[in-house]
């Protein structure tokens, strides 16, 4: 009731805050005509548009507010909004400004029907410290993340209304990071990725992203920056708990090789021994952008590269430790921890070309190469299970019992590159982007043994012996239209995309292991329908309806014992996604709700039982729902403090079969986050986030007994900048919570907890 109090009176409070109006007209500087479309707004957010005759009308807080003109074609101004004139001229350049608006991947606000966040880069700047990306994500609208270490470095998960990472698409820079094999996302390879953000944009349900994975919870898009209005030299350093540090040095050009050349290069190292045991990080990335601008014409070449090596330990901690305060971060006795080693490296080339006024066309090219393994010292191993009779001395019956200690190390290679060109056509009321993405992967996976302790083995075995070998390869092809008509202040739109996905599983006979081969095609239709509605130059509705369908990932096919020519069993997962909404916006102020309602087919539910060996009980669930309310708010109560406030209010649950309206597992249902931001001067400022979890079922049973109890997380932050000098004092959980993150239910109950009192001192200096 407290929390449903202060939510309603943070909204009254948003409603009533005003600010000052300010109009005026927006004319070409050379010929004095009046500018259409010219983007108005103040700090971050975007306030109006000017209309056919260059018109605008906008709030401001004060006259100390800064107004930012930007138009494609033209120099952008900055004008304070007490030295507005009533006439504003902006001056055609050769410089192609960046315009988001363009691309069919990003939400255009007030158009495009979806329920969206958008992390910015000043958001960024006053939270991150070394967490991976999820971490940071988790204070948007129904979003929840934790890590495997506790503390946010290294493997890190983020789900989206009850749909985990691998049923939502991820990119960088328009670079799908899923996986193609298992759709999972491995943010630990791309450590530190958050410095070189421009912002996040994170859209939920279906949504608007037309190629790539197929989105079912949402959809989430990292966008870096190249490009910087002066040539800079910046180096941080942070030390803090659990012996992390992290070292970064970065260049950006500016001007220095004219205006339209710029620059990035950025180095990082990040290293942390974990709040759990034996859950020690290594992060070691490079990022290297060029951005070359013309009159009509936009290339961004970037090349990232990250390597990891960690220590994994995937065992959860028992119910009679994890209350624990001396034990809760050990280990169990009897598990062994996993060395991780992987190295991946994404190059892509975006570019931008703009035909004439109603044609522009836009390209992704993209290669992503991976190498890694990960590996385990094994006791008491048989024989059979690896393949070690090489001579075929022994009956299969003496395999089994003939045991030795080994080092086991499982590989996988991989790389997987593509073309994203677009068309669109804008005219008037109606705009069209029409697309094909085109993808070819190829994944190598081998295991290898070494180190064996039996003298059966001696001189028979190579140094290093390879038990299993087998090779999957995807050629994915995806065609989109997405179409936008306007009347008046009503925008309605249409998406259609359709994908062929063309796979196959080859093994190698190796040993006891036949070898095989499987293909399949996978093949579907995803339609999506929506309109948004302007009510006023502040507040918009939207509603839509969309349906999306997925390939299931590899390891869904085996556990299905679809050994087989063509799978049979395995079956695509569906959903239908209704959504409804509303944004209101003005400078001072933000409030957006949605409700949607979401019906999934197929849904997989993975119950663990041997979490080490990565050995999961995979089930379909027939038919299951999920649905919410989601809203985020904001007031800038002055230019110096502004507070935020986000939640949603879920319930995933089985809709059919013997668990019907049983809640999924590890979902939470509540989520809320408030956060306060104070500058007093130019010199120092106060962030604070509140971060609210309710509870978790670990067993499709809701058993209360083995349920995670719903949690409160204090996090602050004080930044101090001083000339070229800045520095950030961070405290996670100020009050030392004892916490967990995520569970699951084999043999009584298992828990991973949450890292308590943490603090981090970061010293930045930029020349």
């Amino acid at each position: 009731m407290k929390t449903i109090t202060s939510i309603l009176f943070l909204l009254l409070i948003s409603t009533l805050y005003c600010g000052q109006w300010i109009s005026g007209k927006v004319l070409d500087g050379d010929t004095d005509t009046p500018l259409a479309d010219v983007n108005i707004s103040v700090g971050d957010t975007l306030g109006t548009t000017t209309d056919d005759n260059g018109e605008y009308l906008i709030k401001v807080l004060s006259n100390g507010s800064l107004l930012r003109f930007s138009h494609i074609g033209y120099r952008e101004r900055i004008i304070r909004a007490g030295a507005v004139t009533p006439v504003v001229r902006l001056t055609p350049t050769e410089i192609l400004l960046p315009e988001i608006s363009i691309s069919t991947t990003r939400v255009i606000p007030g158009v495009t029907p979806v329920s969206y966040s958008t992390l910015t880069a000043n958001e960024i700047e006053s939270r991150y410290t070394v967490e991976d990306v999820p971490m940071l994500l988790s204070a948007e609208p129904g979003i929840y993340a934790y890590s495997e270490s506790g503390n946010g470095t290294g493997y890190s998960y983020v789900s989206i209304r009850g749909f985990d990472q691998s049923r939502i698409a991820v990119m960088v820079d328009n670079v799908p990071l899923n996986d193609n094999e298992n759709h999972q996302v491995y943010w630990v390879d791309h450590g530190d990725i958050l410095s070189d953000a421009q912002d996040v944009e994170i859209q939920r349900g279906v949504g608007n992203s037309l190629y790539g994975a197929t989105a079912f919870g949402g959809s989430i898009n990292v966008q870096t920056s190249i490009r910087s209005g002066e040539e800079s030299v910046s180096l941080s350093a942070l030390r803090g708990s659990f012996t992390t540090q992290k070292y970064r040095l970065e260049y950006k050009s500016g001007r220095r090789f004219g205006e339209n050349l710029g620059i990035t290069l950025r180095g990082s190292s990040i290293a942390s021994a974990g709040y759990r045991v034996d859950s020690k990080s290594d992060q070691r990335s490079l990022f290297a952008g060029l951005e070359f601008n013309s009159k009509k014409m936009k290339n961004q070449l970037r090349m990232n590269i990250g390597k990891e090596i960690s220590r994994l330990q995937w065992d959860g901690i028992s119910g009679e430790m994890i209350n624990d305060r001396k034990l809760r971060n050990g280990k169990m006795d009897w598990t062994i921890p996993f060395t991780d080693d992987f190295l991946q490296q994404i190059y892509s080339l975006n570019s931008l070309l703009i035909l004439n006024e109603h044609f522009t066309f836009k390209n992704t090219a993209y290669l992503v190469k991976g190498s890694g393994f990960y590996e385990v010292q094994k006791y008491r191993q048989d024989f059979y299970s690896y393949n070690l009779d090489v001579l075929n001395e022994y009956p299969d019956s003496l395999e089994s019992d003939l045991k030795t200690d080994l080092i086991r190390r499982k590989w996988i290679q991989n790389i997987y590159y593509g073309l994203v060109p677009t068309l669109t056509y804008q005219s008037g009321r109606w705009r069209n982007d029409t697309g094909v993405e085109l993808r070819q992967y190829s994944g190598n996976h081998f295991g290898e043994v070494s180190r064996t302790s039996d003298p059966l083995l001696t001189g028979k075995l190579p140094s290093v012996f390879r038990y299993y070998e087998f090779k999957g390869e995807k050629f994915s092809t995806t065609l989109f239209n997405h179409t936008v008509y306007s009347v008046g202040d009503l925008h309605l739109t249409a998406d259609i995309q359709y994908q062929l996905h063309r796979w196959n599983l080859d093994q190698k006979a190796i040993g006891h292991f036949p070898g095989y081969r499987i293909k399949a095609n996978w093949e579907f239709l995803n339609p999506r329908l929506g309109a948004s509605y302007s009510l006023s130059p502040e507040l918009s509705v939207f509603t839509n309806y969309g349906i999306a369908r997925k390939e299931p990932a590899d390891d869904q096919i085996l556990n299905a014992d679809d050994v087989r020519d063509t799978p049979k069993a395995a079956r695509p997962e569906k959903i239908s996604d209704l959504e409804i909404g509303f944004d209101h916006h003005s400078q001072q102020r933000s409030l957006k709700v949605n409700y949607y309602y979401i019906r999934y087919q197929n849904e997989i539910i993975t119950d663990i039982y041997d979490f080490e060996e990565t050995q999961f009980e995979v089930e379909s669930a027939d038919k299951t729902i999920h649905r919410g309310l989601e809203f985020e708010t904001s007031l800038n109560f002055t230019e110096k403090f502004a507070v935020a406030l986000n939640g949603a209010i879920a319930s995933n649950y089985y809709a059919a079969g013997s668990l019907k309206n049983r809640q999924l597992m590890n979902s939470p249902q509540q989520l809320f986050n408030f956060s306060a931001d104070f500058t007093p001067g130019r010199i120092i400022g106060f962030s604070l986030l509140v971060k609210y979890v309710g509870r978790q079922y670990i067993d499709d049973r809701n058993s209360r007994e083995l349920s995670i109890d719903p949690f409160t997380v204090l996090n602050t932050r004080v930044r101090i900048k001083y000339h070229e000098f800045q520095v950030n004092f961070t405290v996670n959980n100020i009050f030392d919570k004892l916490y967990s993150t995520y569970g699951y239910s084999y043999d009584g109950g298992y828990y991973w907890p949450g890292a308590t009192r943490n603090m981090y001192l970061e010293i930045k200096y930029s020349f």
